[in-house]
Protein backbone atom coordinates (compact mmCIF):
# COMPACT_ATOMS: atom_id res chain seq x y z
CA UNK A 1 0.00 0.00 0.00
CA UNK A 2 2.78 1.98 0.68
CA UNK A 3 4.99 1.35 -1.93
CA UNK A 4 1.67 2.35 -4.10
CA UNK A 5 0.91 5.62 -2.37
CA UNK A 6 4.94 6.31 -3.19
CA UNK A 7 4.53 5.50 -6.63
CA UNK A 8 1.42 7.64 -7.10
CA UNK A 9 2.70 10.39 -5.67
CA UNK A 10 5.56 10.14 -8.03
CA UNK A 11 3.59 9.95 -11.08
CA UNK A 12 2.18 12.91 -9.90
CA UNK A 13 5.18 14.98 -9.08
CA UNK A 14 6.15 13.92 -12.92
CA UNK A 15 3.22 15.08 -14.66
CA UNK A 16 2.96 18.78 -12.45
CA UNK A 17 6.88 19.43 -13.27
CA UNK A 18 6.50 18.37 -17.11
CA UNK A 19 8.74 15.57 -16.59
CA UNK A 20 8.68 12.16 -18.96
CA UNK A 21 7.83 8.79 -17.37
CA UNK A 22 8.51 5.66 -18.14
CA UNK A 23 6.73 1.83 -17.79
CA UNK A 24 8.42 -0.83 -15.56
CA UNK A 25 11.80 -2.42 -17.05
CA UNK A 26 12.34 0.97 -19.70
CA UNK A 27 14.55 3.60 -19.79
CA UNK A 28 12.84 6.95 -18.84
CA UNK A 29 12.62 9.53 -21.57
CA UNK A 30 15.23 12.38 -20.99
CA UNK A 31 14.08 14.33 -23.84
CA UNK A 32 10.52 15.60 -25.47
CA UNK A 33 8.73 15.26 -28.16
CA UNK A 34 10.30 18.75 -29.74
CA UNK A 35 14.11 17.15 -29.55
CA UNK A 36 13.16 13.82 -31.16
CA UNK A 37 11.69 15.61 -33.99
CA UNK A 38 14.40 18.08 -34.39
CA UNK A 39 16.91 15.31 -34.33
CA UNK A 40 14.98 13.85 -37.14
CA UNK A 41 14.94 17.22 -39.03
CA UNK A 42 18.53 16.82 -38.71
CA UNK A 43 19.12 13.23 -40.26
CA UNK A 44 19.92 11.84 -36.60
CA UNK A 45 23.20 13.52 -36.54
CA UNK A 46 24.07 13.11 -32.78
CA UNK A 47 24.42 16.32 -31.03
CA UNK A 48 28.27 17.31 -28.94
CA UNK A 49 26.48 16.71 -25.59
CA UNK A 50 24.86 12.95 -26.32
CA UNK A 51 25.90 9.71 -26.71
CA UNK A 52 24.54 7.10 -29.23
CA UNK A 53 23.48 4.68 -26.46
CA UNK A 54 21.64 6.31 -23.99
CA UNK A 55 19.92 7.96 -26.77
CA UNK A 56 19.24 4.71 -28.15
CA UNK A 57 17.87 3.14 -25.48
CA UNK A 58 15.52 6.03 -24.90
CA UNK A 59 14.49 5.20 -28.58
CA UNK A 60 14.11 1.60 -27.87
CA UNK A 61 11.24 3.22 -24.97
CA UNK A 62 9.59 5.05 -27.22
CA UNK A 63 8.89 1.94 -29.26
CA UNK A 64 6.25 1.49 -27.50
CA UNK A 65 4.54 5.20 -27.78
CA UNK A 66 1.27 5.04 -29.05
CA UNK A 67 2.13 8.27 -31.22
CA UNK A 68 3.46 7.28 -34.60
CA UNK A 69 5.32 10.34 -35.19
CA UNK A 70 7.38 8.90 -32.01
CA UNK A 71 7.31 5.16 -32.59
CA UNK A 72 7.93 5.02 -36.32
CA UNK A 73 8.99 7.96 -37.76
CA UNK A 74 11.10 8.67 -34.78
CA UNK A 75 12.58 6.22 -32.57
CA UNK A 76 12.32 3.20 -35.21
CA UNK A 77 14.40 5.35 -37.91
CA UNK A 78 16.64 6.46 -35.23
CA UNK A 79 17.51 3.21 -34.39
CA UNK A 80 17.68 2.33 -37.68
CA UNK A 81 20.37 4.90 -38.73
CA UNK A 82 22.32 4.18 -35.77
CA UNK A 83 22.72 0.77 -35.66
CA UNK A 84 22.97 -0.21 -39.67
CA UNK A 85 23.15 2.71 -41.61
CA UNK A 86 26.19 4.81 -39.53
CA UNK A 87 27.14 1.68 -37.05
CA UNK A 88 27.04 4.58 -33.93
CA UNK A 89 27.18 1.24 -31.78
CA UNK A 90 30.04 -1.24 -30.47
CA UNK A 91 29.66 -4.51 -29.52
CA UNK A 92 29.17 -4.38 -26.63
CA UNK A 93 26.70 -1.07 -26.65
CA UNK A 94 24.74 -3.28 -29.37
CA UNK A 95 24.51 -6.47 -26.64
CA UNK A 96 22.63 -3.86 -24.04
CA UNK A 97 20.66 -2.40 -26.64
CA UNK A 98 19.35 -6.02 -27.99
CA UNK A 99 18.99 -7.60 -24.37
CA UNK A 100 16.74 -4.27 -23.74
CA UNK A 101 14.82 -4.81 -27.10
CA UNK A 102 14.65 -8.61 -26.76
CA UNK A 103 12.63 -8.23 -23.04
CA UNK A 104 10.51 -5.89 -24.96
CA UNK A 105 9.54 -7.99 -27.36
CA UNK A 106 8.49 -10.75 -24.80
CA UNK A 107 6.35 -8.35 -22.78
CA UNK A 108 2.94 -9.19 -22.69
CA UNK A 109 2.83 -11.88 -25.49
CA UNK A 110 -0.16 -13.92 -25.40
CA UNK A 111 -2.57 -10.95 -24.02
CA UNK A 112 -5.45 -10.22 -25.99
CA UNK A 113 -5.75 -6.85 -28.27
CA UNK A 114 -3.99 -3.53 -26.49
CA UNK A 115 -1.70 -0.87 -26.60
CA UNK A 116 1.36 -3.42 -25.56
CA UNK A 117 1.13 -4.60 -28.93
CA UNK A 118 3.08 -1.73 -30.15
CA UNK A 119 6.21 -2.07 -27.59
CA UNK A 120 6.38 -5.80 -29.04
CA UNK A 121 6.17 -5.24 -32.27
CA UNK A 122 8.62 -2.11 -33.09
CA UNK A 123 10.92 -3.82 -30.72
CA UNK A 124 11.09 -7.06 -33.14
CA UNK A 125 11.34 -4.49 -35.47
CA UNK A 126 14.37 -3.14 -34.19
CA UNK A 127 15.81 -6.38 -33.95
CA UNK A 128 15.19 -7.33 -37.17
CA UNK A 129 17.90 -4.40 -37.72
CA UNK A 130 20.56 -5.48 -35.60
CA UNK A 131 20.08 -9.04 -37.44
CA UNK A 132 20.68 -6.96 -40.63
CA UNK A 133 24.02 -5.66 -39.35
CA UNK A 134 25.38 -8.65 -37.63
CA UNK A 135 25.33 -9.94 -41.53
CA UNK A 136 27.77 -7.12 -42.27
CA UNK A 137 29.86 -7.11 -39.51
CA UNK A 138 29.22 -10.61 -37.52
CA UNK A 139 29.01 -9.26 -33.16
CA UNK A 140 26.29 -11.77 -32.22
CA UNK A 141 27.81 -14.97 -30.47
CA UNK A 142 26.37 -18.22 -31.15
CA UNK A 143 23.81 -17.68 -27.98
CA UNK A 144 22.63 -14.65 -29.00
CA UNK A 145 22.00 -15.72 -32.51
CA UNK A 146 20.12 -18.70 -31.64
CA UNK A 147 18.15 -16.31 -28.83
CA UNK A 148 17.18 -14.13 -31.54
CA UNK A 149 15.54 -16.84 -33.58
CA UNK A 150 13.82 -18.64 -30.58
CA UNK A 151 12.22 -14.67 -29.95
CA UNK A 152 11.47 -14.73 -33.77
CA UNK A 153 10.09 -18.33 -33.55
CA UNK A 154 7.99 -17.51 -30.59
CA UNK A 155 6.99 -14.03 -31.50
CA UNK A 156 5.39 -15.27 -34.64
CA UNK A 157 3.60 -17.99 -32.77
CA UNK A 158 2.41 -16.45 -29.61
CA UNK A 159 1.11 -13.14 -30.50
CA UNK A 160 -2.31 -12.52 -30.24
CA UNK A 161 -2.66 -9.02 -31.56
CA UNK A 162 -2.53 -9.87 -35.02
CA UNK A 163 -4.02 -6.10 -36.20
CA UNK A 164 -2.05 -4.73 -38.83
CA UNK A 165 -2.75 -0.48 -39.34
CA UNK A 166 -4.72 0.39 -35.98
CA UNK A 167 -6.56 4.01 -36.30
CA UNK A 168 -5.01 6.71 -34.68
CA UNK A 169 -2.63 4.97 -33.65
CA UNK A 170 -0.46 3.52 -36.73
CA UNK A 171 1.14 0.48 -37.52
CA UNK A 172 0.99 -2.47 -35.18
CA UNK A 173 2.02 -5.07 -37.92
CA UNK A 174 3.49 -8.07 -35.40
CA UNK A 175 3.14 -10.90 -37.58
CA UNK A 176 4.99 -8.87 -40.59
CA UNK A 177 8.14 -7.27 -37.78
CA UNK A 178 8.43 -11.02 -36.84
CA UNK A 179 8.70 -11.71 -40.56
CA UNK A 180 10.98 -9.37 -41.24
CA UNK A 181 13.68 -10.62 -37.77
CA UNK A 182 13.39 -14.25 -39.67
CA UNK A 183 14.06 -12.54 -42.90
CA UNK A 184 17.89 -11.28 -41.96
CA UNK A 185 18.21 -14.10 -39.68
CA UNK A 186 17.71 -16.34 -42.23
CA UNK A 187 20.07 -15.06 -44.40
CA UNK A 188 22.85 -15.97 -41.70
CA UNK A 189 25.47 -18.76 -42.81
CA UNK A 190 24.65 -19.68 -38.91
CA UNK A 191 21.51 -20.46 -39.34
CA UNK A 192 21.30 -24.32 -39.01
CA UNK A 193 19.13 -26.37 -40.86
CA UNK A 194 17.32 -27.57 -38.05
CA UNK A 195 16.30 -23.97 -37.53
CA UNK A 196 15.36 -23.95 -41.26
CA UNK A 197 12.78 -26.36 -41.19
CA UNK A 198 11.13 -24.63 -37.89
CA UNK A 199 11.20 -21.36 -39.07
CA UNK A 200 9.13 -22.82 -41.76
CA UNK A 201 6.84 -24.72 -39.80
CA UNK A 202 6.26 -21.49 -38.09
CA UNK A 203 5.48 -19.84 -40.80
CA UNK A 204 2.65 -22.23 -42.08
CA UNK A 205 1.51 -22.41 -38.63
CA UNK A 206 0.73 -18.75 -38.31
CA UNK A 207 -0.70 -18.39 -41.50
CA UNK A 208 -2.92 -21.83 -40.40
CA UNK A 209 -3.88 -20.42 -37.02
CA UNK A 210 -4.36 -16.55 -37.70
CA UNK A 211 -8.45 -17.01 -38.11
CA UNK A 212 -8.35 -14.45 -41.31
CA UNK A 213 -6.84 -13.66 -44.34
CA UNK A 214 -3.99 -10.99 -43.96
CA UNK A 215 -4.73 -7.75 -45.60
CA UNK A 216 -1.82 -5.26 -44.43
CA UNK A 217 1.31 -7.02 -46.53
CA UNK A 218 1.74 -9.52 -43.98
CA UNK A 219 1.48 -12.41 -46.39
CA UNK A 220 4.41 -10.54 -48.48
CA UNK A 221 6.73 -10.14 -45.36
CA UNK A 222 6.29 -13.87 -44.95
CA UNK A 223 7.02 -14.84 -48.10
CA UNK A 224 10.66 -12.95 -47.63
CA UNK A 225 11.56 -14.99 -44.73
CA UNK A 226 10.77 -17.86 -47.04
CA UNK A 227 12.71 -16.73 -49.43
CA UNK A 228 15.35 -16.16 -47.23
CA UNK A 229 15.78 -19.84 -46.90
CA UNK A 230 15.06 -21.14 -50.09
CA UNK A 231 17.83 -19.41 -51.65
CA UNK A 232 20.31 -20.04 -49.52
CA UNK A 233 23.25 -22.50 -50.62
CA UNK A 234 22.21 -25.28 -48.08
CA UNK A 235 18.18 -24.93 -48.65
CA UNK A 236 16.43 -27.79 -47.40
CA UNK A 237 13.64 -28.37 -49.31
CA UNK A 238 12.08 -31.13 -47.36
CA UNK A 239 10.14 -28.87 -44.28
CA UNK A 240 8.51 -26.61 -47.67
CA UNK A 241 7.60 -30.16 -49.30
CA UNK A 242 6.03 -31.52 -45.89
CA UNK A 243 4.42 -28.08 -45.59
CA UNK A 244 2.61 -27.99 -49.04
CA UNK A 245 1.47 -32.11 -48.65
CA UNK A 246 -0.26 -30.73 -45.87
CA UNK A 247 -1.78 -27.42 -47.15
CA UNK A 248 -3.02 -29.86 -50.44
CA UNK A 249 -4.92 -32.20 -47.90
CA UNK A 250 -6.39 -28.89 -45.99
CA UNK A 251 -7.24 -27.81 -49.75
CA UNK A 252 -9.20 -31.11 -50.97
CA UNK A 253 -10.54 -30.91 -47.37
CA UNK A 254 -12.47 -27.31 -47.88
CA UNK A 255 -14.11 -28.93 -51.21
CA UNK A 256 -15.18 -32.49 -49.76
CA UNK A 257 -18.13 -31.56 -47.96
CA UNK A 258 -20.54 -28.79 -47.44
CA UNK A 259 -18.45 -25.32 -47.44
CA UNK A 260 -17.03 -24.20 -44.22
CA UNK A 261 -15.58 -21.11 -43.87
CA UNK A 262 -13.31 -21.77 -40.90
CA UNK A 263 -11.73 -24.44 -43.03
CA UNK A 264 -11.91 -22.14 -46.39
CA UNK A 265 -9.65 -18.59 -44.20
CA UNK A 266 -6.13 -20.38 -43.03
CA UNK A 267 -6.08 -22.59 -46.91
CA UNK A 268 -6.50 -18.88 -48.31
CA UNK A 269 -3.90 -17.41 -45.94
CA UNK A 270 -1.46 -20.02 -47.23
CA UNK A 271 -2.00 -20.24 -50.81
CA UNK A 272 -1.62 -16.22 -50.74
CA UNK A 273 1.59 -16.17 -49.03
CA UNK A 274 2.70 -18.86 -50.90
CA UNK A 275 1.90 -16.98 -54.22
CA UNK A 276 4.24 -13.87 -53.20
CA UNK A 277 6.98 -16.75 -52.15
CA UNK A 278 6.78 -17.82 -55.85
CA UNK A 279 7.35 -14.66 -57.17
CA UNK A 280 9.90 -13.66 -54.79
CA UNK A 281 11.81 -16.96 -56.04
CA UNK A 282 12.03 -15.80 -59.65
CA UNK A 283 15.04 -16.41 -60.56
CA UNK A 284 16.37 -19.15 -58.44
CA UNK A 285 18.62 -21.80 -58.88
CA UNK A 286 20.11 -25.05 -57.06
CA UNK A 287 17.44 -26.15 -54.06
CA UNK A 288 15.42 -23.12 -54.20
CA UNK A 289 14.83 -24.38 -58.11
CA UNK A 290 13.13 -27.01 -56.61
CA UNK A 291 10.83 -25.50 -53.93
CA UNK A 292 9.52 -22.59 -56.50
CA UNK A 293 8.21 -25.91 -58.58
CA UNK A 294 6.71 -27.33 -55.86
CA UNK A 295 4.84 -24.17 -55.29
CA UNK A 296 4.01 -23.57 -58.80
CA UNK A 297 2.51 -26.97 -58.98
CA UNK A 298 0.53 -26.89 -55.62
CA UNK A 299 -1.17 -23.31 -56.67
CA UNK A 300 -2.08 -24.95 -60.17
CA UNK A 301 -3.65 -27.57 -58.04
CA UNK A 302 -5.78 -25.12 -55.66
CA UNK A 303 -5.96 -22.00 -57.23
Amino acid sequence: MIVRCVRSLALLLAVLLGCNTALPGERPAVHNKAFWLALRADGFKLPPEESALPLALEAAALLGSTDPALRDAVAYEALAAWIYEERRLTAGELERLRATLAANAKRGLGEAEGDGLFLRSFSTLALSVLAAADLKQPFLDAQQFDGLVELGIEGLGGERDLRGYVPGRGWGHATAHSADLLKFLGRSPRLRREQQARIVSAIAQRLRSAGQVFVWGEDARLAAALTSLARRADADPAPFEGWFQRLREEHAAVWSGAFDPARYVPVRAQLNALSAFAADLEPVTGAGASIRTAVLALRAAAP
